[in-house]
């Protein structure tokens, strides 16, 4: 389990999270995405990596919230 380190809203649905993962934070590149999922069996989620700190051991990424609809997603 990753620990939050910050969250900041950007946005009504838009939301930035800084997480502690020095594994994933001293092998980022540029380009590459990590993939979250809530449990073992939760859905499979890819985000792109918006920043990363190796020293502190730290990613960022941004999230949309979606909500499911009767007719269909919507944001």
């Amino acid at each position: 389990m990753f620990r939050i380190i910050s969250r900041e809203t950007l946005g009504t649905k838009i939301h930035l999270f800084k997480i502690e993962a020095p594994a994933i934070a001293r092998k980022a590149l540029a380009g590459q995405f990590v993939v979250i999922r809530i449990d073992e069996r939760g859905e499979r989620i890819p985000l792109t990596l918006a920043d990363w700190d190796g020293k502190e051991g730290s990613v960022t990424w941004c999230l949309w919230k979606w909500e499911r609809q009767p007719l269909g997603w919507r944001c």
